[in-house]
């Protein structure tokens, strides 16, 4: 028996030390976790005492399972330490292969020693634990051994790009969009220390633009590169008008300011479409909705060989 990898999975880590935090909230709390969506967290390490609250509701014992968001909050200075799988509260289950330097496909880590990145992204990713599967869409990159449980059944392939900056190719998409910032250049690093510079910009309100999908695809992952100057972005997802979730990133980094986001769109709202209208939907009072460029992923089955 195996598991199936779907786009709505992901794996975070939120680490704090002291009296450092993900910001404080409008009760002066300190806040150590925050996400979007449904999934299972993992509680590490926790020096103080934590509780969990969902949207304004009153603070609970801290639980592990969440379907509708979770915030968490330390009720002192302390270490904390929270894994988060997010889309997924079932265990990964199958035969784990021993593999060192690059892989090339889709599954999951399910053991590592030593820090390792995951789809080419400036950072390095959590490290996997007995129930903490950490899922991966094209390549796992460490140079020593790791095992993981491949999905054999599901290949990620990137459709589309788009570039802030690239003027034409957002009119081919028939890009609208309000009160959009003036393009700006951004030399900073990534979580890694990687330097880059690229072209950036933010929005206020709705941007929407077509984009061309293959009709096979079992879901799409967004993923877009932005400036984290300020954290908790979010915004609304829509496919062709309708919600496919909240995209949101809590975290802030006035340093390296660079890095990388992914929202996952499940596949009844795409499957069997080969072109859909996307909308992203910052809703008023929060910030700045950061882009420099959105690439298109989508996950789709792999075909069988023929004899």
């Amino acid at each position: 028996m195996s598991s199936t990898l779907t786009t709505q999975e992901s794996a975070l880590q939120f680490h704090f030390y002291g009296n450092d935090r993900l910001y404080t909230d409008h009760h002066g709390r300190r806040v150590v976790a925050d996400v979007e969506g449904s999934g299972t967290m993992h509680l590490l390490n926790a020096g103080p005492g934590v509780l969990s609250i969902r949207c304004d509701e009153q603070p609970t014992r801290f639980t592990s399972q969440f379907s509708n968001g979770s915030l968490v909050f330390a009720l002192g200075p302390g270490d904390v330490s929270i894994l988060v799988s997010k889309g997924r509260s079932d265990l990964v289950v199958g035969t784990p292969v021993e593999c060192e330097g690059k892989y090339q496909g889709a599954g999951w880590v399910v053991e590592a020693c030593h820090p390792f990145k995951i789809d080419e992204r400036a950072e390095f990713s959590p490290c996997p634990t007995k129930d903490f599967a950490v899922p991966f869409f094209r390549e796992v990159d460490c140079p020593f051994s790791y095992y993981l449980i491949p999905d054999s059944s599901s290949i990620c392939e990137r459709v589309d790009a788009i570039s802030i900056a690239d003027a034409e190719g957002l009119r081919s998409r028939n890009l609208k969009v309000q009160n959009m910032s003036a393009i700006s250049e951004l030399e900073s690093e990534f979580p890694d220390g990687t330097v880059f510079k690229g072209l950036v910009a933010s929005h206020l309100n709705a941007a929407s633009f077509s984009l061309s999908i293959p009709e096979d695809n079992k879901g799409l992952i967004l993923r877009k590169l932005y400036d984290r100057f300020h954290g908790r972005q979010r915004a609304r997802v829509l496919v062709d008008g309708i919600f496919a979730g909240w995209w949101y990133e809590p975290g802030e980094c006035r340093q390296q300011r660079w890095h990388i986001s992914e929202f996952g769109i499940a596949e009844g709202l795409t499957r069997g479409k080969s072109e859909i209208r996307l909308t992203i939907d910052p809703p008023a009072g929060v910030a700045l909705w950061s882009v420099s460029c959105l690439e298109v992923f989508a996950l789709r089955p792999v075909q069988p060989k023929a004899e």
